[in-house]
């Protein structure tokens, strides 16, 4: 994203909309052939569901793919960009030596689940390799090392290309969704002629070479295989400078501009400095630094050209937009994919003009960004812009794939955040519609996974009963005579009072003067923060990794009034305001305040910021059903305690967790409902903590299960059900 942010063509933009609209569809030229079509990429970035985790050894949350890939098809589109390897984190593998040995366990299960579920839904994605984030200057050194080899050193580009590259195009090699390979996300982000403050740099000459070495084992694994490389500019990609007059941009514009790319790069750098920077791209001539010619005598692969450019623009530079540009501008012999930009006004072009332009002006896609960084675009752009072009240039887009239309369901009951009592038993409801066909049936699920029951006659319902207390998340999935699914909105409700888990505040990150730890028998884990101070800048911040899903949970903070009633401190959740809690009662009691505030899949950080300081702080507590796994050995609870298994009902594998006061010999056994033993899942000596064990009830019957809890004179039995 290197605009020349100072010069601008002096342009009407009034006859840029008039002008974009009326074109006549353009050539079959300018048209990206996939799925044996040729077609206009109608689409948007992903980039990612998660930052540089979407493939490999984590865990892969494949129901969020596919609730994607069917809006991206509800809306009318057809291609979607996906980053995979990124910045080397989590994908491929390497060695000490920093070798490339393999793509990492569960990267090509990944992408062919993924790719599968993109399939079925009739939309084609763009696998983009690495990123320019390889290079981030925050990244841990041996990080930046290995990556720094890959890319300098073609002992270790080819381990990359024969241990990893080939593999995984070998492996998905025809399949039906893929449209092309990307080689880079943006690779002059971190060179030595255009790269940012925040990367280290190598020479644009190391990134030619790198790509016509992929591009050219990708071609020969793969002979229908497409290849492209993600610009962040056009100026990279032609020769060609537009001779027009020009004006400088504002003072004022240039800030805006500059304060773009820092939000959408999440850079630390300050704004005047990249304003400086993006002066400085703007001195620079256009080169194509990837044509055939140029990337073969970096690397020597005949093979190892581009199929098509695609390149990226948010500037309001007129001479390089290609808003304001015909792709013939550039004199490219090869199709122009505009592959990023915002769904805002741009150019004096209104954001609903933005597709039907990009397509008049005769480029051969566009994907806007993006679907989950939602700074300036929000997904109800994307969907309506996609919507526009399906009506405009349906024949153009559409994709012939393989299925019919997609059921609509809607959960009736029960309405999101209902209550109920503890054992209660709660009706679910669902409507459901097909219209080329008809409803197969309509599954009930909890937790997206564990499947409550089934009814196949319409009104669609069921009753529930036998979970325990906490939060649940239902939904309803209708299923067609094609075999086409579809989930409904989800409602998430709380039964009976839910179990926490306790952050203690004195195991927390503190920050600023004035606060100590201290002791008291009636604290949580015997002692807590006190904080004698309201200094600006003083917090304390708890750190949690496990957050099972995103949503907006229930919190509660462990306190005591000593000094004062009441206090006011504000509470901060992954760097944002998420309001001022009050914190009134008794004073020189334990009390607890809680708030609902929204969690991010993952790592979370929750803040409290001293507004009126002065009080004792004892710990954060967070609903035990939204952490996956937690580790809790260094508290010491005062009493032996199993809790509920989660989830229950369960499908396959629950979470089972329990507290040991004091050193012992622990077992945990599971029974069937006739009292037989079917597994012994701990039987051993543990010290005082709190520990969690996975059930993994592979190849049992649904029903009742009992788990029992033996330590030291303690024995506790709890009840959970199995359903298939």
């Amino acid at each position: 994203m290197k605009m020349n942010v100072i010069d601008m063509i002096i342009f009407s933009v009034s006859l840029i909309i008039i002008y974009s609209i009326n074109l006549p569809a353009q050539s079959q030229s300018n048209r990206i052939r996939y799925n044996n079509q040729n077609l206009f990429l109608s689409g948007v970035n992903l980039a990612w569901m998660s930052f540089a985790n979407d493939i490999g050894p984590a865990p892969n949350n494949y129901t969020a793919f596919e609730e994607f890939f069917l809006a991206i098809h509800d809306s009318g589109g057809n291609a979607v960009r996906w980053w995979l390897h990124t910045n080397g984190i989590n994908t491929p593998e390497f060695d000490a030596n920093g070798y490339v040995v393999g793509p990492a366990r569960g990267t090509i299960d990944d992408l062919k689940k993924v790719l599968d579920i993109a399939w079925e839904r009739e939309v084609g994605v763009i696998l983009c390799l690495w990123s320019f984030d390889m290079l981030r200057s925050n990244l841990n050194q041996e990080i930046l090392n290995r990556n720094t080899l890959l890319l300098t050193d073609t002992n270790y580009t080819r381990a990359y290309i024969n241990n990893c590259l080939i593999p995984i195009v070998n492996s998905l090699k025809g399949h039906p969704a893929i449209i092309a390979w990307e080689i880079f996300n943006e690779p002059e982000g971190m060179s030595t002629e255009f790269g940012w403050s925040e990367t280290n740099h190598v020479p644009m000459f190391v990134i030619q070479r790198f790509v016509n070495l992929c591009a050219g084992a990708i071609h020969r694994t793969d002979t229908a295989a497409l290849v492209t490389n993600g610009s962040a500019s056009i100026k990279t990609l032609t020769d060609i400078t537009p001779a027009a007059s020009i004006r400088k941009v504002g003072i004022e514009e240039q800030y805006a501009i500059a304060k773009l790319v820092k939000e959408r790069y999440n850079f630390k750098t300050s704004v005047e400095d990249i304003q400086m920077h993006l002066q400085y791209l703007a001195t620079l001539a256009n080169y194509n630094y990837y044509s055939d010619e140029r990337l073969q005598e970096a690397g020597g692969d005949s093979d190892g050209y581009l199929d098509f450019y695609s390149f990226h623009y948010y500037g309001a530079d007129l001479a390089s937009s290609p808003f304001a540009n015909q792709a013939s501008t550039w004199n490219s012999t090869k199709q122009l994919v505009v592959a990023e930009f915002h769904i805002t006004a741009t150019n004096g072009i209104p954001k609903e003009n933005l597709y039907p332009t990009l397509y008049a002006n005769g480029y051969a896609g566009a994907l806007a960004w993006s679907w989950t960084d939602n700074q300036v675009t929000q997904k109800i752009d994307i969907i309506e812009a996609l919507g526009n072009m399906w009506r405009l240039y349906k024949e153009n887009i559409d994709v012939l794939g393989i299925s019919g239309a997609w059921p609509s369901v809607t959960l009736i009951k029960p309405v999101d955040n209902a209550s109920f009592s503890s054992g209660a038993t709660i009706t679910l409801e669902a409507t459901a519609y097909d219209s080329d066909g008809y409803i197969v049936m309509v599954e009930f699920y909890y937790a997206d996974t564990v499947k409550i029951g089934v009814d196949s006659v319409a009104p669609y319902s069921l009753d529930w009963s036998g979970m325990g207390n906490g939060y649940y998340t239902v939904s309803a999935v209708a299923i067609d005579d094609h075999g086409n699914k579809r989930r409904s909105d989800r409602a998430k409700i709380q039964v009976g009072t839910p179990p926490m888990v306790r952050y203690e505040a004195e195991q927390a990150t503190r920050n600023g003067s004035g606060m100590s730890i201290k002791s008291d028998p009636n604290a949580s884990n015997g002692a807590f923060v006190d904080v004698a101070t309201n200094n600006a800048g003083t917090t304390i911040t708890w750190t949690f990794t496990n957050v099972l899903g995103a949503g907006n949970y229930q919190i509660t903070f462990g306190y005591n009034l000593f000094y004062d009633t009441p206090k006011g401190q504000f509470i901060n959740v992954n760097g944002s305001r998420a309001g001022e809690l009050m914190f009134d009662g008794q004073i020189k009691t334990w009390l607890e305040k809680s708030m609902c505030v929204d969690l991010i899949a993952g790592i979370n950080t929750v803040q409290m910021e001293m507004s009126w300081g002065w009080m004792y702080v004892d710990y954060l507590a967070v609903p035990r059903e939204v952490v996956t796994n937690f580790v809790a050995a260094e508290y010491i609870p005062r009493q032996y305690n199993l809790h509920q298994n989660y989830p229950n009902p369960f499908n396959s594998e629950t979470k089972i967790t329990y507290e040991l006061p004091e050193q012992t010999q622990v077992k945990l056994i599971v029974y069937d409902i006739l009292g037989r033993k079917v597994d012994m899942l701990v039987n051993e000596e543990k010290p005082a903590g709190i520990y969690q064990t996975t059930w993994n009830a592979y190849g049992m019957a649904s029903g009742v299960y009992f788990y029992k809890l033996e330590g030291g004179s303690y024995s506790e039995t709890k009840k959970m059900i199995l359903l298939r």
